[in-house]
């Protein structure tokens, strides 16, 4: 979808409330410029006689009816949307001024009969002129003076409303009409013969030139105009020329002044039509586009459940595999325990070491083949923990480098006093790989990369998500290619990307939002097209300080003098026998347990035990993480080492592993457990 179709999409559909843009601005004031102009030009001419036209005037009549009905129609159609009183005032007055128009054209001499219709006397014609003229400012002025932050909401039904203005403006008409020429005796002579220089001797053209002119500076005074301000404006300034030329300045038919008049009043009822046509077009443009989009969104949507059924297939298969590679771990562990066992026979021909280390090579292989497939698994457990944001994004500008290119500069601003956050240090380091990676595409590969810090505090409704309070804020910024208001609005949603088709998987952002939102935070994007992207992370400060690194200073492996414990809890026979056979060479006293509960029985008759040496995964309701932590509360001083097949970031949240315990992960071999063990011991 085009940023243009966009945009569109995003204006207001309503003239009266939707704000004057710049280039409609500087349109309206190259016509004024050209009205004042021709003005000024035709000024020495305005009394020089012309030749009579008799098709002038009923012509120029119909196309002001023709506009001024349109006009009066399309205003009405806009209050049903709107229900705005000034624009009810507007349509009215469009009303009047076309009602207007058919009295005057049929009394007018010389157009339908010598003298004109309707019974009109000599006086008919002008007067219905000036009640036509001052007429339509008035109600100009009554839009004008309507306050725009006033309540202007009309609260009937907009039928019965529209019914009521064209009652009461058809009753003005008719009135008006009636007074000019049944009753024409009664009104005061402003024309002889072709002559209405008594219009202006008497005031009364003056007068209604003034009322044009305060209708004009009252829209002008009214500031920030909308569109149909700024050309109505327009429109007052060419009626105030026609009457200028017509009545003010000119005093005669069919003289310069009459025509140049008459001109500039067609002008004025054809502006404001003008641009309503102008927006319906493009009403009908934004429907198309609309129409377009929902297509667009439907094949989308279509993807999407694809994308989704795909994304099923995938989880189940990562199930499957997590699944078939721990029994896989289970199957090395006893084949490389085995052999770990065998090779150390000081007995054993060198053939027999040969073959062998084939073996363990092969065993270890299959070892790097099942973390492959656990990985693809993906089964991960949070770890959150009080770090400082800013010591991540250091130690990732060493690995983020090489993925952006040497085109490519990360440069960053971080807050020397930001605050610190509780979150997973790996799920942090995953967003802001992905955000770099992000930037780096929408730069092209070459341009500048700035990670930032600081510190926020943030009020109540800033966010409608967020609690006010105080926040680490990381953000991510390039002076890339930007992303239109749709495409920020959707950047998080899965599988949505801006990519071309096969260079992004739609899901970066996406784990971005998890992450953001999983730490009790807020992620938002703040894009234009052709200026650049930052996305921006809120993350909530933690009242506890970050834990300091220590120094791992690794035990010496060696073997138990004979003095520690363990008891192997293991439901998988051949891998309790390989290691119950690997700690009794290592001379650990050992103990068995194929269950949770009869290691628990164990526990509580035995108080010589040391170590609990524990399967994850295991049958009978209670696993190896709810093991330990009931058996450490039986035994607080009991020490305890977990293994199992998954990684101990890959083990799934379900079996409620706590943060601090230690994992060995299978298949082992007897110097890892020994290490492990002397690692848990203190030794």
């Amino acid at each position: 979808m085009s940023a243009t179709g966009n945009q569109a999409g995003q204006r207001q559909a309503f003239l009266s409330t939707e704000p004057a843009r710049p280039g409609e601005k500087r349109l309206a004031r190259v016509v004024v410029a050209v009205s004042l102009l021709a003005f000024l030009a035709g000024l020495p001419f305005v009394r020089a006689p012309l030749p009579r036209i008799p098709a002038f005037m009923p012509s120029y009549e119909a196309a002001l009816l023709i506009n001024d009905t349109i006009t009066a129609a399309l205003l009405f159609s806009q209050f049903v949307r709107v229900r705005s009183r000034a624009v009810l005032l507007l349509a009215a007055g469009y009303l009047f001024d076309a009602l207007m128009i058919v009295p005057h054209a049929l009394s007018f001499p010389g157009v339908f009969s010598a003298t004109g219709l309707l019974g009109a006397g000599p006086q008919t014609t002008p007067w219905l002129y000036v009640f036509w003229h001052s007429g339509f400012p008035l109600f100009v002025l009554a839009y004008a003076l309507r306050p725009r932050d006033a309540p202007d909401t009309v609260q009937a039904a907009p039928g019965r409303a529209i019914a009521t203005a064209v009652i009461l403006v058809a009753l003005l008409a008719v009135g008006l009409a009636t007074l000019t020429t049944a009753g024409h005796d009664l009104l005061p002579v402003v024309m002889r013969g072709s002559d209405y220089s008594l219009l202006i001797s008497t005031g009364i053209s003056p007068a209604m030139w003034a009322i044009s002119i305060g209708a004009l500076l009252v829209l002008w005074l009214r500031g920030a105009p909308t569109v149909l301000d700024l050309w109505l404006m327009v429109v007052m300034l060419a009626w105030t020329l026609d009457i200028a030329f017509s009545a003010v300045i000119g005093s005669n038919r069919y003289d310069f002044g009459f025509y140049a008049g008459r001109v500039y009043g067609l002008l004025a009822a054809s502006f404001v039509l003008c641009v309503l046509l102008f927006e319906m077009n493009r009403l009908y443009a934004s429907l198309a586009d609309a129409l377009d989009l929902a297509e667009s969104r439907n094949e989308e949507l279509t993807r999407s459940r694809e994308e989704f059924a795909r994304v099923q297939r995938f989880e189940a298969i990562g199930q499957l595999v997590g699944g078939v590679a721990h029994e896989f771990n289970n199957l090395l562990t006893v084949v490389t325990g085995g052999l770990d066992l065998v090779l150390r026979d000081p007995g054993l021909t060198p053939r027999d070491q040969r073959l062998l280390g084939l073996s363990m090579k092969a065993a270890q292989r299959g070892a790097q083949l099942t973390q492959q497939l656990l990985t693809f698994a993906r089964r991960q457990v949070l770890r959150p923990e009080v770090l400082n944001p800013n010591e991540v994004i250091a130690s990732l500008q060493v690995l983020v480098s090489p993925a952006t290119g040497e085109q490519v500069e990360v440069v960053t601003q971080l807050s020397p006093v930001l605050w610190p956050a509780r979150l997973d240090r790996t799920q942090l380091e995953a967003a802001l790989v992905n955000l770099v990676l992000n930037a780096r595409d929408a730069i092209g590969g070459e341009g500048r990369i700035v990670i930032g810090t600081r510190n926020v505090v943030l009020a109540a409704g800033t966010f409608p998500d967020l609690p006010a309070g105080d926040y680490a804020l990381i953000s991510v910024s390039d002076a890339g290619t930007g992303m239109t208001p749709e495409e920020c609005a959707r950047a998080f949603e899965p599988f949505f990307t801006t990519k071309e088709i096969g260079k992004g998987s739609g899901l970066g952002l996406s784990q971005v939002y998890g992450f953001v939102r999983g730490a009790a935070g807020h992620v938002r994007i703040a894009s234009r097209l052709g200026e650049g992207t930052t996305v921006e992370l809120y993350l909530p400060k933690s009242i506890e300080r970050p834990a300091q690194p220590e120094p791992l200073g690794l035990a010496p492996i060696r073997a138990a003098q004979g003095l520690e414990t363990v008891l192997v809890v293991e439901d998988d026979p051949d891998v309790l026998n390989i290691a119950v056979s690997g700690l009794l060479e290592l001379g650990y006293d050992v103990r068995t347990a194929t269950d949770a509960r009869e290691a628990l029985d164990i526990l509580r008759s035995d108080p010589s035990i040391d170590v609990l040496f524990s399967d994850v995964v295991m049958p009978g309701g209670m696993n190896g993480a709810q093991l330990a932590m009931e058996a450490q509360q039986l035994r607080p001083d009991l020490k305890v080492l977990l293994t199992s097949g998954y990684t101990a970031s890959a083990l799934s949240q379900e079996h409620g592993l706590p943060e601090q315990m230690e994992v060995l992960q299978k298949p082992y071999r007897r110097e890892d457990l020994a290490s492990k063990l002397r690692l848990i011991i203190g030794e």
